[in-house]
């Protein structure tokens, strides 16, 4: 029967084309052809689902979760990208110059000494994040008004995004053992506290009592800190922010703050940047890195205290690096064990200080008046 109908419907269009070569336009050739073609799409649509054709595009959904981990969170290729030196999509290798030899004034003394330079490596491992698998049971695809298959999935890629985000930042400033390499941290040089006489609430997860202000002088130092070590380079500054630094440094009601937020262009503004102020590209996030009152880092999703800190993280581009191994989605379509459709998804992502010693990125953490 269907057979039947699909060819009616080539020979009513091959008809009104023939009839059109000999009297010129016919409406109702046409017509037969256009209401033939009606007919038969909604059957069509209907075998493609009996038939389990509607499934999802596996590689557009990784061209998406890509796309959108960089779209939601700019800051991460606000860093020097290291895709091309993943071996085997897991290792990546930074090579660490042995440093330079002396230069000297009007030498007297020939033949100079010879010097070789010993350069040395840093190795790390990229992390693979997965999502729990997640089920949709046959019976929603046939009785849900909605497209759940997609209300679950952009559920699942959102936080698997926010996560892979948040270890970005934790990874920027600590590095775990791997093989012959031992744990690593952002050195006590680097990270400073806010020093101001006003005290705002504390505002890490769980944390009580007061913290000192963030200001606009905190910025001041973190610039001068970058100068003095030779890592600051105009337009390549960042920093990020937590929602209540942010709001501490750049009051709404502040004249000033609406200029900082017009030095940005729309292309920036796409990138995360949300004002420029003392040099540094101003980004914020819910949450960025978490100290204890000493400065000491909290490793991501480490039980906190009531005596935490927020802290703001600040680099330069080419200080930190970001390498991405790949993006997964898996599918398996009317599992009869669970009478439904299973998905899930993986992305493989890492990153580090280029810099053993970690030169070139610092943090900013809340001080507690004494």
């Amino acid at each position: 029967m269907k057979l039947k109908l699909l060819y009616s419907v080539v020979m009513a269009l091959l008809i009104g084309t023939a009839v059109n070569l000999v009297t010129g336009f016919n409406t109702y050739a046409v017509a037969a052809g256009v209401m033939g073609a009606t007919a038969i799409l909604p059957m069509l649509t209907q075998q493609a689902a009996e038939s389990g054709v509607l499934r999802i595009t596996v590689e557009i959904w990784q061209n998406h979760i890509e796309q959108e981990i960089f779209k939601n969170n700019g800051f991460m290729r606000k860093s020097y990208n290291a895709d091309e030196y993943v071996i085997g999509g897991k290792v990546v290798h930074i090579p660490q110059s042995g440093g330079s030899g002396s230069v000297v004034k009007n030498r007297t003394s020939v033949p100079a000494t010879v010097r070789k330079r010993t350069d040395t490596d840093i190795v790390y491992v990229l992390d693979a994040y997965t999502t729990d698998p997640v089920l949709i049971p046959n019976v929603d695809t046939k009785e849900l008004t909605y497209d759940k298959r997609n209300s679950v999935l952009s559920e699942d890629r959102d936080k698997l995004i926010q996560v892979t985000a948040e270890w970005t930042l934790q990874n920027w400033v600590s590095s775990p053992v791997y093989g012959a390499y031992g744990a690593t941290s952002l050195p006590s040089g680097a990270r400073f506290v806010t020093n101001s006489a006003v005290e705002v609430a504390a505002s890490a997860p769980g944390a009580t009592g007061v913290r000192k202000s963030a200001s606009i002088t905190d910025l001041q130092r973190l610039q001068a800190y970058f100068r003095s070590i030779d890592r600051w380079y105009e337009g390549k500054m960042h920093i990020m922010l937590p929602p209540q630094m942010l709001v501490q440094m750049f009051p709404a009601d502040s004249v000033i703050t609406a200029t900082y937020m017009q030095s940005v262009t729309e292309a920036e503004r796409r990138e995360g940047i949300i004002m420029k102020a003392q040099g540094f590209n101003i980004h914020s996030r819910s949450s960025v890195i978490l100290t204890q009152a000493n400065g000491t880092l909290r490793a991501y999703g480490e039980a906190g205290a009531v005596t935490d800190c927020e802290a703001a993280l600040a680099w330069y581009e080419d200080a930190v690096e970001l390498a991405m191994g790949g993006v997964d989605a898996f599918e398996k379509l009317r599992d009869p064990q669970f009478y439904g459709d299973v998905y899930s998804f993986e992305v493989r992502v890492g990153g580090r200080a280029r810099r053993s010693d970690y030169k070139g990125v610092a943090i900013l953490y809340q001080g507690t008046p004494a």
